[in-house]
Formats: C-alpha cells, structure tokens, sequence
C-alpha cells in the first residue's frame, strides 16, 4: 500500500514523463529517429537515480581523497565511453576522451578545493566531480560529432562551447541555473547562491575547454603511435 508521499511523488514523476513521452511521439511522427532513444534514456534515467539515491548516503561517508578521485575518475571513465560513441566508438578513441575529462577534473577540482572556493569533503567534491564529466561529456561528442561530419578540430571545439558559453552569457538575464535556484529556495542568500553559481558555471567551462582540447591531443598522439607501431 502506497502512502500519501509515496504516491504524491509518483503523480509528479509521470506527470512530468508525459511530457517526454509526447515528444517521443512526436518524433516518430516526424520519422526523425529519436522516439526509441529518448524513451530508452528516460528508463535508463529512471533506474540509475533511484540506484544513486539508494547509495548516495554510503557515498558520503567517504572521507578517503584517493577514494574521492577513483569515483570521480569512474564517473569520466563511463562519460568518455558515451563520447566515444558518436566519432567511431574505438577503445583508443574512449581512452583520449577518458583522459581529457580526468583533466579537466584535476585542472578544476584541486585549484578551487585549495583557494576555498568550494568544500573538499565528499559532499562538494563528488557531485561537482559528476557535473565536470557530464557537461564535458557534453563537449566532447559535440566536438566529435562535429569532427566526423568533416569539420576541422577548431570547429568542432568552437561548436562544443557554444552551449556553456552561452548559458554564461544570459544567467540570470535568461536563465536561472539549479544551483541558484535550489540555494535560495533552501533559504541562502541570493549573494551567496550567486557567487557560488558563477564559481560552478567558471569551472564548467574551463574544464569543458580541457577536456576537449586535451581529448583531441591524446586522440592524436595514439593515432602517430599506432602508425609508427605499423
């Protein structure tokens, strides 16, 4: 028997899947090909926060720094893979993405743990770790993407960082980001969830530039050591 919360937050979940749902209809009627992958993604969604939400609290109690880095390193780890997928899908090709993510984690998360700027315990580290990987996720198959349609690597890097650079560019005019909103919803000052908006936002595009630029070096240094292997 389901309770009154229970229930309340089912009602709100297939409220909001019906949205997406209507979309996917929408896309099949249009014959573009997206219907199956959204609804696929929406399960997938689904299932892997309800696991997160289980495991978040385990999660926390790491205290370990190396711990705290083998997480956020695993967490790049299955983003490169999805990366990977949209230039040809090679190990070599997940490995240069891997590697660019990791960076753009170590370029990011150590500066601002050490200047104060954000906390250094699991709590902070862990899902900023998660943003960084996700938004240069993001970046990097836009890139690829780009670069396997037959643009050059400039190009593709330009076209990867429209969408973060654009969101810096209309917050708070255009957009309100989660973080502010989640912040000052909770009762913090609007100052203080703005600064700490604005140092999340700085750090997803220095880390999303990174991990592009360094995926793309990486890609190419295996690609000479392969053929100088031949």
């Amino acid at each position: 028997m389901l309770d009154a919360d229970m229930l309340d937050m089912l009602i709100k979940l297939l409220a909001a899947w019906m949205l997406l749902a209507g979309v996917a209809l929408w896309a099949r009627r249009e014959q573009m090909g997206l219907s199956k992958r959204m609804l696929i993604a929406s399960a997938r969604g689904l299932l892997q926060l309800l696991a997160l939400a289980f495991v978040l609290h385990w999660i926390f109690d790491i205290s370990s720094h190396m711990a705290q880095a083998a997480l956020i390193a695993g967490f790049c780890v299955l983003a490169a893979h999805n990366s990977a997928s949209h230039y040809d899908g090679k190990a070599t090709t997940w490995l240069a993405a891997a590697t660019g993510l990791i960076c753009g984690c170590l370029l990011t998360l150590p500066w601002l743990a050490f200047t104060g700027a954000i906390g250094d315990d699991t709590r902070t580290l862990v899902p900023l770790g998660s943003m960084i990987a996700a938004n240069g996720m993001n970046a990097v198959s836009i890139m690829f993407e780009r670069m396997k349609s037959g643009s050059v690597v400039g190009e593709g890097m330009k076209t990867a960082m429209i969408p973060t650079i654009d969101t810096l560019r209309v917050v708070g005019l255009v957009h309100m980001p989660g973080i502010f909103v989640g912040m000052v919803l909770a009762g913090a000052a609007a100052l203080d969830a703005a600064v700490a908006q604005l140092v999340v936002l700085y750090m997803i595009i220095a880390s999303s530039f990174t991990s592009c630029l360094v995926s793309v070096l990486m890609m190419n240094h295996l690609l000479k050591r392969g053929e100088a292997s031949t």
